[in-house]
């Protein structure tokens, strides 16, 4: 052994000033010599390049990142080398914490917030506060008609930070300088569905909840848990489920809200490199909810794929949207210490009932189209240009083709009627599109719908 490795380290020769590996090097050896003998082939370059090179000084530090990197980049695109400060600051940004008032609110357009759950013997309790009150001003600024983002956004501060309301109980009003707690960053959130009302939508069932998980973090699934309760204390039987957007996380909070929401029976089953599997189960005897709606669109990925295969396998759950992404694989994370971490693919998985969803993804059971802007060279007859003037209103036949369409487009906007997308044509249609996109949800709108016909 110690003379192979004292052959490959002895490959290295000056020739005309270059360095020369021979190919060969790695032939006749196991798995286990190779790995050996590598070391020593990177051992002896950054020992090379320390003393020999004349450029900008590089810390060998820098040389190991580098190589570990290009090694990852050998792999899938989800393997990767984070160098220890950028993976310290991906943990430290799981852990973000703010400070905010300790008390629950519901939201109206045509009305003020309203305070729906305040625990006797918080601070803001001691204040005074209490539920039912009604929130009229935030920070000087009237509260009339804002959403939860919005308020989110004034009310979520760091520590030094101050926030004043001017609350109302009967006809009489108070301002205060709250008390603020503070709070980490929440991966769950709990919606009135009436929040989403727009001039064209009104979402009005008192039986359909909201709840979205934006990423499975360290704490989603007990912020899940206490997200049903909240639902379940108001009446709400059948809920929206919205995983849109949410790219994955920790895998085993994703088997975890599973647990919560999927009906007893298989989860998924992982696969390692030799072939070893695991069966993850739930043994929920009832779904808290008597309907559930999964959205879903083109970025809902990896553990959010989990817990959408799970409620679709076992009949607990539509899904509507879009193809999801289709990451049917896991990533395990080895850290060595003060230099960094390898995030790499170890493990792959199927779902409740067997299919793949790596390079496939979830087909929903409710499709709902994506709607895209047009460009002038799209083809009057294309699939794209269909959708587009059906989402504007106009039915698409065979006595009502696209070109007539857009002939009728073109008269109702005053525009030269010349049946063609034509760049004035094209941005009048675009306009349109945009304009019907801000007035509506069509993910939301077709769970909402399915859920409505299931409960009313």
């Amino acid at each position: 052994m110690k003379r192979k490795f004292l052959a490959f380290a002895a490959v290295f020769v000056l020739i005309s000033g270059r360095s020369v590996f021979a190919e060969s090097v790695f032939d006749g050896m196991t798995d286990e010599e190779k790995t050996q003998a590598a070391g020593v082939y990177l051992q002896e370059i950054i020992k090379y390049v320390n003393e020999n090179y004349v450029g900008e000084p590089v810390d060998i530090e820098t040389l190991v990142n580098g190589a570990v990197n290009g090694i990852t980049q050998q792999l899938d695109s989800y393997s990767a080398y984070l160098p220890q400060k950028d993976y310290d600051d991906i943990k430290a940004a799981e852990k973000a914490e703010w400070f905010s008032p300790d008390f629950s609110c519901s939201f109206n357009e045509d009305g003020y917030p309203v305070i729906v759950a305040i625990e006797k013997g918080s601070k803001n309790y001691g204040q005074g506060i209490r539920k039912g009150d009604t929130i009229q001003k935030i920070n000087g600024l009237s509260a009339y008609g804002i959403g939860q983002e919005e308020y989110e956004s004034l009310v979520n501060v760091d520590k030094d930070g101050k926030v004043t309301m001017t609350i109302a109980r009967g006809y009489s009003g108070l301002t205060y300088n709250l008390l603020l707690t503070q709070k980490k960053k929440a991966s769950v959130t709990v919606r009135a569905i009436s929040e989403f009302n727009t001039d064209k939508y009104t979402y009005s069932s008192k039986k359909i909840g909201y709840i979205k998980i934006s990423s499975f973090s360290s704490d989603t699934a007990n912020e899940f848990s206490k997200a049903i309760a909240t639902l379940k204390q108001q009446g709400i039987t059948s809920v929206i489920l919205d995983l849109r957007g949410n790219t994955g996380g920790y895998v085993d909070e994703a088997i975890a809200v599973a647990r919560l929401i999927v009906p007893m029976g298989k989860i998924i089953t992982t696969k390692d490199k030799a072939g070893k599997t695991v069966e993850y189960t739930s043994n929920l005897q009832k779904p808290p909810f008597d309907y559930c709606a999964v959205l879903v669109d083109g970025m809902t990925a990896s553990a959010s794929e989990i817990v959408a295969s799970a409620l679709q396998d076992s009949k607990a759950a539509k899904i509507v949207g879009e193809q999801t992404f289709g990451k049917g694989v896991m990533q395990s994370v080895m850290e060595f210490e003060g230099l960094g971490v390898v995030k790499m693919t170890t493990l792959e998985y199927t779902s409740r009932s067997g299919k793949t969803i790596n390079g496939v993804g979830i087909t929903p059971d409710i499709g709902v189209d994506k709607i895209l802007f047009l460009d002038e060279n799209e083809p009057v007859t294309d699939d794209k240009v269909t959708a587009a003037l059906k989402y504007i209103g106009f039915k698409v036949d065979k006595e009502n083709t696209n070109e007539r369409n857009i002939g009728r487009f073109q008269v109702e906007e005053g525009l030269p009627v010349t049946y063609k997308l034509d760049a004035k044509t094209v941005n009048a249609i675009n306009l349109e599109i945009y304009s019907e996109l801000l007035q509506s949800d069509r993910i939301l709108t077709a769970g909402y719908m399915y859920l409505l016909g299931e409960t009313e």
